[in-house]
């Protein structure tokens, strides 16, 4: 008996080293052909430029291509449910912290489930957002912006990106009795086109999506959500050091993996994402994009999720959500 159970012990430690040469083998082959990224954003906004930015450097480590799908929509939930229906082994999700902390509060039926099909891989970037105005308002702070707006009631229009900028905005006009006419748009080159050219007149995004306006001096940045003064525009305050706390948030991306992605293959990639992220290069270039670096790993990345959830908790007690969108 004693004999059997030795035996019975060697073979099952035998196929455990088998089972982790295994998994060993398939992180370090995978991947093994084109890697997808969908990003529920469209092409030119400041989210896929940084997932363009990363995956150019992801391509030249896993010497296999690394494109970028744009699947934008529904509050991105049209690019999530895309990759969550997919599954094949190469496609990953890039994408805000939003889909997770503001999308399950909005939609009424997610195509996919956040918690087992977005599984957390690695917090990127913070998406450094920024409130513009078009030059043809003679506005140059928070508190300009807020008369001009009271002085003419329903006559301006305010555009911005998907999610959370909007909710803030819309906290903003509402806590202070304002109002103002939003314009939705589904090319994210437009409403950057429209400040220049006067036919809005604020818009909230993303720092590249009105970089364009501004560096032709058609618009000009008055503000950014982040909660203190970022060194990416050093000369424009934050809005809480203005003394419009209601626009604070920390806006941020990562990417997230399929729906039981094995162990071995998700530690590649958080290594291999991380190992990109902290090349001088690639954060240079996504500075320029307004994007600041993070890193870090699974744990990281649910904890800032979380954070921005309590932010969405605490702005959905001034608006109605839902409503907002």
């Amino acid at each position: 008996m004693l004999g059997g159970t030795r035996k019975l012990m060697a073979s099952l430690l035998v196929v455990f080293a088998l089972c982790g040469a295994g998994q060993s083998s398939l992180a370090q082959d995978w991947p093994q052909q084109t890697v997808r990224i969908v990003v529920p954003f469209p092409a030119g906004s400041g989210i896929d430029a940084a997932a363009r930015i990363i995956s150019d450097s992801l391509a030249k480590r896993w010497k296999q291509p690394v494109v970028i799908e744009n699947k934008p929509g529904s509050e991105t939930t049209i690019g999530a449910g895309t990759f969550a229906a997919t599954r094949d082994g190469h496609t990953l999700l890039y994408t805000t912290f939003g889909t997770l902390s503001v999308a399950p509060l909005t939609v009424e039926k997610l195509p996919f489930d956040p918690e087992a099909d977005l599984v957390p891989l690695v917090p990127t970037v913070s998406v450094v957002v920024a409130i513009s105005v078009t030059t043809s308002l003679a506005v140059q702070t928070l508190a300009e912006l807020e008369a001009v707006i009271r002085a003419r009631k329903g006559q301006l229009a305010w555009a911005s990106s998907p999610t959370l900028p909007r909710y803030v905005f819309a906290t903003f006009l509402k806590q202070r009795g304002l109002e103002m006419n939003y314009v939705a748009y589904r090319d994210a080159s437009q409403p950057q086109m429209d400040l220049g050219e006067g036919r809005i007149h604020a818009f909230i995004a993303a720092i590249p999506t009105s970089a364009a306006s501004v560096a032709a001096g058609k618009a000009r940045f008055i503000a950014t959500t982040e909660p203190r003064r970022t060194t990416i525009l050093p000369d424009v305050p934050s809005a809480a050091e203005s003394g419009y706390g209601e626009f604070t948030f920390v806006g941020g991306a990562g990417l997230f993996g399929w729906r039981d992605m094995p162990h071995a293959i998700r530690e590649r990639v958080v290594s291999s994402v991380n190992a990109v992220l902290s090349d001088p290069a690639v954060t240079e270039k996504l500075k320029a994009a307004g994007q600041q670096v993070i890193g870090g790993g699974p744990e990281a990345l649910r904890e800032l999720v979380e954070q921005q959830r309590a932010r969405v908790l605490e702005i959905s007690r001034s608006i109605d959500l839902k409503s907002a969108r």
